[in-house]
């Protein structure tokens, strides 16, 4: 079986009637990209877009980003979807773009639910306002509140069964629809695990597929010096879910001893991170499709008074990646493929507000997605 290759889209870049309602008329995350400084020397940004501050809900637009990503050896995008009891947002892009691209099946799809809270940036507030809070995304004020419910998971699953599972496109293993959770505790904590499992299939089966395949996130949690959350396997595994991954996996071994006032590391590091945090998943005993986290950099995010010298744990700020070149993410990429998993996931096509992108930007072009071309061609040629 030959792997998927599948990028993690987030879909931040196009005018939403909930930024608008915010920050005014016409506003998305280009906005940061654009007003971002460097902190030091050698620090990339602006990190600039080579096609511009593109719409990305223009369907158009998706086509070709769809044909790029597919050229490049990419077979899916992995879209972070957000529901709030019923309520959508930055759901455009998927639901008016990519579903109605003309070269929509050039790519297989699925869903992340990104089920975390949703506020203001300290990058758009005002000085008395600059932490994360947590590195929650939000400051002052909380816009979009998560919360769980046996009826809310139903309802997502009827919804999705009939907008996006039926599709001939949807991302399937054994005829289920494969879908993941951005925050599994969250969930877990209002529904049990076991539970979620079951009412998810229940549904699922209700709508006519065999069944759910479940891709639980297992990254970005506190459980260790990592972040990483290798020891909540075993109980993922009890309670009947599919398989796992670790989605954003960025600290080395010395992470937590970085100066505070110049907190900067370089890729070589997170490659380190994610070979040891592999490790520790497969320990667990589920299949685990790995992840591979092309750098960090959330400084379009932070408040615009903030300089070097900093302190950036209170703040809720992280650390910034430095020196994350396509050749060393082919390495890491490599080893990724290697594990010979069902999938291999990339975080991400483009973060661009986070310092993950995959597409073409002024520094390195089509560095990275070259660089995924070749690595993909290399190793599936032996199949």
């Amino acid at each position: 079986m030959k792997q998927d290759i599948f990028a993690i889209y987030f879909p931040s870049w196009h005018p939403d009637k909930h930024y608008e309602k915010w920050y005014g008329k016409g506003f998305c995350e280009w906005e940061l990209v654009k007003t971002t400084k460097p902190l030091f020397d050698g620090h990339y940004q602006p990190r600039r877009p080579l096609w511009g501050y593109f719409d990305e809900s223009d369907p158009a637009m998706m086509a070709k980003q769809i044909d790029i990503a597919a050229d490049s050896g990419i077979t899916g995008f992995l879209f972070d979807w957000y529901w709030y009891n019923g309520e959508q947002f930055l759901e455009k892009p998927l639901n008016e773009a990519f579903l109605n691209a003309p070269n929509r099946n050039r790519l297989k799809f699925a869903l992340m639910w990104a089920n975390h809270n949703w506020g203001r940036w300290p990058a758009l507030d005002d000085d008395q306002h600059q932490a994360m809070n947590g590195n929650v995304n939000q400051s002052s004020n909380l816009y979009l509140k998560i919360a769980h419910s046996e009826e809310d998971l139903r309802n997502v699953i009827d919804y999705c069964s009939q907008k996006y599972f039926c599709c001939e496109n949807y991302w399937k293993i054994d005829g289920k629809p494969v879908y993941s959770f951005f925050n599994s505790q969250r969930l877990f904590d209002t529904i049990p695990p076991k539970d979620v499992a079951r009412i998810m299939n229940e549904q699922a089966r209700k709508n006519g597929f065999p069944g759910m395949y479940l891709l639980m996130n297992i990254g970005c949690c506190n459980d260790n010096k990592r972040f990483c959350g290798w020891g909540r396997v075993p109980q993922i595994k009890e309670a009947g879910f599919d398989a796992v991954f670790a989605y954003n996996i960025v600290a080395p071994s010395y992470y937590h001893d970085l100066p505070h006032e110049r907190p900067v590391f370089d890729y070589s590091g997170m490659m380190e991170a994610q070979e040891y945090c592999w490790a520790k998943i497969e320990e667990g005993g589920l299949p685990h499709f790995p992840s591979v986290t092309m750098g960090l950099d959330v400084s379009p995010r932070w408040s615009r008074s903030i300089k070097f010298p900093m302190d950036y744990v209170n703040l809720g700020y992280c650390p910034i990646c430095t020196d994350v070149t396509p050749e060393k993410f082919g390495e890491i990429l490599e080893k990724a493929i290697n594990k010979n998993a069902p999938a291999v996931i990339i975080n991400a096509w483009n973060e661009w507000t986070e310092g993950m992108a995959l597409l073409p930007d002024e520094l390195y072009g089509t560095g990275y997605l070259d660089t995924i071309k070749k690595v993909t061609e290399k190793n599936f040629s032996k199949e």
